[in-house]
C-alpha cells in the first residue's frame, strides 16, 4: 500500500468536534449532539466537517464507533460480541452485516483472527506476538499528573510520522526549552482502520499560561488528564513499536485483568538516537479500580 502523505486538522472548531465524540463515542451521540456541543447549526458544522476530514460527519461517527467495538472485541475478550454490539446501539444481525460491511469480515471472525491480522499488518515488520518478551518486565504501574500541551492533530499513515514530526519540532521550536517534553498520541489501530486514514496528534508540553501561546489563536492547546497509567517503559528501535501495542491490546490486559478507561494511551519521548534507538515511556490508561 502506498503511503499517503499526513493532513493536519487545523480548525479549533473541527478539532473540538472530534475530541467530543472521542470522549463520547461509547454513547449514543448523533450529529446534533455534537453540533450542540460545538454551538453551532447542523448544516455549518457538517460543511465545514467534510471540508476538513474529507468524510461526512455522520460517516465519521458511525466509523468510529464500528472501529471502536472491533477493538473492544480485540480487548475484551470475556464480554460477548452481541454485548459489545449492544454497546453502541446495534442488535446482534445488525451489528453483523454493519461489521462486516465496513470489515470485511463477521464480528466472530475478527475475534477468532485478530492476532493473524496484527500480525500480517506491514507495521509487524514480520514479528510475531511470540517474539516480544513478556510484558510485564516492562511495565510499571503508576500515577501521573495532569499536564498541558501543544498539538496537532494529523490524519495519515503512521509510517510518515518521522516527517511529520521533524516539521513540528521546528514549526514549535522556539516555545520549547529544557523542561519541554515530547509526547505523541496515536489514535487508532492500523489493524483495523485503513493505514492511510489513521488519526494520531503530535503534542509538546507547555506552561498552561504561557503568553505567546495565549496571544496566538492558531496554536492548539489541551489538557491530558494524568491519573493511573500503565507505563512501558521501550527501549529499542521502532519497528518493535506497533507489536508491543499490541502484545498490550491482544494479551496482557486479560492476561492481568487490567482495563483501560477512555483517557488517550500515550507515548512519552525519553531519548533520541541518530541511529534510530529510543526510549520512550508508552502510557496506557487504567481504570482505577483494576
Amino acid at each position: 500500500m502506498e503511503t499517503r502523505e499526513s493532513s493536519t486538522i487545523r480548525s479549533e472548531v473541527i478539532n473540538k468536534a472530534i475530541t467530543y465524540i472521542f470522549d463520547h463515542i461509547d454513547d449514543d451521540i448523533t450529529v446534533d449532539d455534537v453540533a450542540r456541543h460545538c454551538a453551532y447549526s447542523r448544516y455549518h458544522l457538517t460543511r465545514m466537517f467534510k471540508e476538513d476530514t474529507d468524510e461526512a460527519l455522520y460517516q465519521f461517527i458511525k466509523r468510529i464507533r464500528l472501529e471502536r467495538s472491533a477493538w473492544r472485541l480485540k480487548v475484551e475478550k470475556e464480554k460477548s460480541i452481541t454485548q459489545i454490539g449492544e454497546d453502541y446501539g446495534y442488535s446482534s444481525s445488525n451489528f453483523a452485516t454493519a461489521f462486516k460491511k465496513h470489515l470485511g469480515v463477521s464480528p466472530a471472525s475478527f475475534r477468532k483472527n485478530s492476532e493473524q491480522m496484527v500480525e500480517e499488518s506491514s507495521f509487524s515488520h514480520g514479528l510475531t506476538l511470540d517474539d516480544l518478551d513478556k510484558a510485564e518486565k516492562q511495565i510499571t504501574v503508576e500515577y501521573l499528573a495532569d499536564f498541558t500541551v501543544i498539538y496537532e492533530r494529523k490524519r495519515g499513515n503512521y509510517h510518515d510520522l518521522p516527517n511529520a514530526w521533524c516539521e513540528f519540532i521546528d514549526k514549535y521550536r522556539h516555545l520549547a526549552d529544557e523542561s519541554t517534553t515530547y509526547i505523541e498520541c496515536t489514535i487508532d489501530d492500523p489493524s483495523i482502520t485503513d493505514e492511510n486514514n489513521c488519526m494520531y496528534e503530535l503534542c509538546q508540553t507547555v506552561s498552561a499560561d504561557n503568553p505567546l501561546v495565549k496571544e496566538n489563536p492558531d496554536i492548539l492547546t489541551h489538557s491530558v488528564d494524568g491519573g493511573k497509567y500503565a507505563v512501558y517503559h521501550f527501549k529499542g528501535f521502532p519497528k518493535f513499536l506497533y507489536m508491543v501495542y499490541q502484545e498490550i491490546f491482544c494479551r496482557w490486559l486479560s492476561r492481568t485483568g487490567n482495563e483501560l478507561d477512555e483517557r488517550p494511551i500515550f507515548d512519552v519521548y525519553r531519548d533520541m538516537r541518530e541511529d534510530g534507538y529510543m526510549e520512550i515511556d508508552i502510557c496506557f490508561p487504567l481504570k482505577s479500580g483494576t
